[in-house]
């Protein structure tokens, strides 16, 4: 019994190393560590790309628009992913806010939108992407 119990945190030692080392293995080849298109910025890309080919090809800045401007509150702003956007569509330079011909809009909650626009902008166009994206030509700007 005294053997037993001396031998019983070695053999679970040996199991955790293992199991570590099978878990390791199982990540290392698996395709998620070798498959950078699932990465979170590509797949980003790849959604906003549409929208890039949208753009006409002279524009150099837009506007940003998402929830925090459509529901009045700042401290609902989200920079990672204003930065992704910003990123995506470089060279155009992102400014958040009205007043400029074009305008990007990004939004989590869409309710409303076409009646806030109406009473922001006049008259404008509006392209829809999916996901919450947005073209907006500002007609009177």
């Amino acid at each position: 019994m005294l053997t037993i119990r001396k031998a019983i945190p070695f053999v679970l030692a040996t199991l955790f190393l293992v199991f570590s080392v099978g878990q390791f293995m199982a990540n290392a080849f698996s395709d998620e560590w070798r498959n950078p298109s699932d990465e979170m910025v590509t797949k980003w890309e790849d959604r906003v790309q549409r929208l890039r080919d949208a753009l006409p090809s002279d524009v150099r800045r837009v506007g940003y628009l998402d929830d925090s401007i459509l529901n009045d509150d700042p401290s609902s702003f989200d920079a990672n992913e204003f930065q992704l956007m910003q990123y995506s569509l470089s060279p155009v330079a992102l400014q958040v806010g009205l007043g400029w011909e074009w305008l990007i809009g990004n939004f989590n909650e869409e309710k409303d939108l076409e009646t806030w626009l109406d009473a922001q902008l006049g008259t404008y166009e509006l392209q829809g992407f999916g996901f919450g994206l947005y073209l907006i030509h500002d007609l009177e700007n």
